[in-house]
């Protein structure tokens, strides 16, 4: 491969981590959500998208642990993607003999140390949710995918990690 091919091809790499960082799909965060001094909890709870999922987080002993410490990435799921999900489902989770599957859920959204989109560019693997669950990230050239779910918005930063938007909720094997 010469020179010329690799620096197009590194040009176009860095033009999709540009345009994930800043949103492709025109999700802007909130003005808090810019500030990487925020914990990932307050981060989620900042933007506006997330409003189910910090709901979710702080239903479950997630909250506490994106908000104490640790690295995390956090796929968040936005609510228009809650919506999605089936109603008899929604309104299980969120209530007392829900727990186990919204706990189950939430565990599948968060994996352990940083992942930007640059790690996740040009391969495909399959990482360990905090609960052991695994999940498929596939980087495409000009899109990021997780357990078939599309990253909308990339990088959002975090003083404990980074936080990614997705326009799915990514359900566990075990639901």
């Amino acid at each position: 491969m010469g020179l010329t091919t690799r620096l197009r091809r590194s040009a176009c790499r860095l033009l999709m981590v540009s345009a994930l960082a800043l949103g492709v799909a025109g999700a802007a965060p909130d003005a808090a959500a810019r500030d990487s001094a925020y914990n990932l909890l307050d981060q989620v709870k900042a933007h506006s998208q997330f409003t189910v999922f910090a709901r979710a987080l702080e239903a479950t002993e997630y909250g506490a642990r994106l908000a104490d410490g640790g690295t995390y990435t956090v796929f968040a799921f936005t609510d228009h993607a809650f919506e999605r999900l089936p109603l008899s489902v929604r309104e299980v989770l969120f209530q007392p003999q829900g727990r186990v599957w919204l706990d189950k859920l939430m565990a599948h959204h968060v994996i352990p140390g940083r992942a930007t989109s640059s790690d996740m560019f040009g391969q495909i693997q399959t990482v360990q949710s905090v609960q052991g669950y695994p999940i498929t990230i596939e980087g495409h050239l000009k899109f990021i995918r997780v357990n078939g779910s599309t990253i909308l918005q990339a990088d959002i930063p975090a003083a404990n990690g980074v936080i990614h938007l997705l326009d799915y909720v990514i359900i566990p094997p075990s639901l």
